[in-house]
């Protein structure tokens, strides 16, 4: 696959309602997504037919509890533990140190270690191991300790 099917595909998305693209031949395998693939619905923006606004607030309440948060530093892909034979630094619940490692985000083949910034408890994480996140993406609802 060269550059100019790559940007083929790239505008193809961009002219369509789909969000996200998967394709594989071969050996190459490539993932596109549009920004709306990881933002949350926010006052005034158009909501998906069948939901309304109230209903998606609620969703969203239950999905992200209220308190602080950490947010991923930079764009890249969130790993949860080292390697994927490894345990995961931490599990919702855990208590973590300022400066424990709490997981990795991966931007261009350099793995970024995360570090708790304060002591806190992980309320919930929210995001899936492998998930592509943005600078400023909630990773995790922390509480202080």
């Amino acid at each position: 696959m060269d550059i100019k099917e790559i940007t083929m595909l790239i505008d193809h998305l961009e002219k369509t309602s789909l969000v996200e693209l998967e394709f594989k031949t071969g050996d190459t395998q490539l993932s596109l997504r549009k920004k709306e693939a990881f933002a949350r619905p926010i006052d005034g923006a158009p909501v998906p037919s069948g939901q309304s606004q109230q209903n998606l607030a609620e969703e969203n309440e239950t999905e992200i509890q209220e308190g602080e948060y950490i947010a991923s530093p930079i764009v890249g892909t969130f790993y949860r533990s080292p390697s994927p034979d490894s345990p995961a630094y931490i599990e919702e619940g855990s208590t973590v140190r300022s400066g424990q490692t709490i997981c990795i985000i991966e931007a261009m083949k350099a793995m970024n270690e995360l570090e708790a910034e304060y002591d806190c408890k992980i309320l919930s994480i929210l995001v899936e191991n492998g998930q592509m996140v943005e600078y400023g993406t909630p990773l995790f609802s922390v509480e202080r300790v």
